[in-house]
């Protein structure tokens, strides 16, 4: 196995997020090389070398126990050590009947599918209380165990400008993920405060609803989105391998999997599904720089550190006309208050010239950021939620 290179992930709270992942992926192949060099001057050695070989291989940690020192400026200080994950994913992926029937899963990352990977699943607390069982509601999340993994495995299949992060848990993720719960909560309120009148319908942000979540990653918002009532969730991220994560956790929630590769819901719905019809999960692979000219339109777009480089402000802000729909949809977005606040602030700025130039930018109605904090592995972060609708 590999050595678990250090963990570049500390030094996205700079902004530095691009530079790390150069500086991790070279750090990463040279660490690729002398394994390599290793194995192959121990496969020729006496049996004495062979087990001085082996002592150095088990000093070096797997990478789900690897805590690495922060990076020098981290105001968060050193990560605490993870706890001990649930268990192992392999059953449920290799077993998952998602392989033989979801065209996704023919989509491979230089020719190796999310089972190839080490496998945990998170447990992640929503923050609302399911209304039949009367306890919280949380969501299961299949990741790899390590990010590292990924970085390695990329190093490897020298595709250098892959992004290995998808394979976390970020913050804004959890921020995201209850937002849209507390914001299922208030649809339930007001849809039994009116007997489930056609405007507390209308009005809803996610019951009934057919919601993106765009740059998916892992699809915690997505998975949320669709245990607290959304008619329809599509995933859209680059990495094959994040999708499959995804779909695996839908399966796992109990929520169904459509098996087309293609959202199969008409866009434009309008919010008039029945909150209690089929909640329908789906994902494919999507490039926000080539969008396709059919795309369809969603009822609720999700979307967590997307802005974190300066030239993500520009497409991001070219899909809101084109995700979503007109009359009511809604974007709910998170991203951390201090990382890259220029970013966020040119993002918001093209969303409205986009609107005037195009004609909608009066119908835009942007309500107060509000900030949450997230507490995750030890680690505590602050996260900004904005939520704003096209009229």
């Amino acid at each position: 196995m590999l050595a678990a290179p250090a963990r570049a992930a500390a030094t996205l709270a700079g902004g530095a997020r691009g530079a790390a992942r150069r500086r991790a992926a070279a750090a990463a192949a040279a660490r690729v090389a002398v394994v390599r060099a290793t194995s192959s001057s121990s496969s020729s050695s006496s049996s004495s070398s062979s087990s001085s070989s082996s002592s150095s291989v088990s000093d070096a940690a797997p990478p789900e126990t690897t805590v690495a020192p922060s990076t020098p400026g981290d105001p968060r200080g050193p990560p605490a050590a993870a706890p001990a994950p649930t268990p192992r994913a392999h059953a449920v992926a290799r077993d998952s009947p998602l392989f033989a029937s979801h065209p996704l899963f023919a989509s491979t990352t230089g020719g190796r599918v999310v089972a190839d990977l080490a496998l945990v699943v998170d447990e992640i607390p929503l923050g609302v209380v399911d209304p039949v069982s009367r306890v919280e509601r949380v969501a299961k999340i299949v990741r790899p165990a390590s990010e590292d993994e990924v970085l390695d495995m990329y190093v490897e299949l020298g595709l250098l400008d892959r992004d290995p992060y998808w394979a976390a848990l970020w913050p804004s993720s959890i921020a995201l993920a209850r937002g849209v719960a507390a914001a299922a909560e208030r649809d339930a309120r007001c849809l039994r405060a009116t007997r489930g009148s056609a405007s507390a319908r209308a009005a809803a942000a996610v019951a009934g609803k057919d919601a993106c979540d765009l740059g998916s990653g892992l699809g915690l918002a997505g998975i949320a989105a669709a245990m607290c009532g959304a008619r329809e969730v599509v995933f859209y991220d680059r990495e094959p391998l994040a999708l499959q994560c995804c779909l695996l956790s839908a399966e796992l929630n109990g929520l169904d999997v459509s098996v087309s590769g293609r959202g199969t819901a008409s866009g434009g719905g309008g919010g008039g599904g029945d909150e209690k019809s089929t909640r329908l999960c789906d994902a494919e692979t999507f490039d926000w720089n080539a969008v396709p000219a059919d795309q369809r339109t969603f009822d609720l777009v999700l979307a967590c550190d997307v802005l974190y480089e300066p030239g993500m402000a520009a497409p991001v802000a070219s899909l809101v006309p084109t995700l979503t729909r007109r009359g009511g949809g809604r974007w709910l977005l998170a991203d951390p208050p201090n990382r890259a606040p220029r970013n966020r602030e040119k993002f918001l700025e093209l969303v409205y010239e986009n609107g005037k130039r195009d004609g909608w930018g009066g119908n835009c109605e942007t309500s107060e950021p509000r900030r949450e904090i997230v507490t995750h592995r030890g680690s505590t972060d602050e996260v900004l939620l904005m939520d704003f609708i096209i009229k």
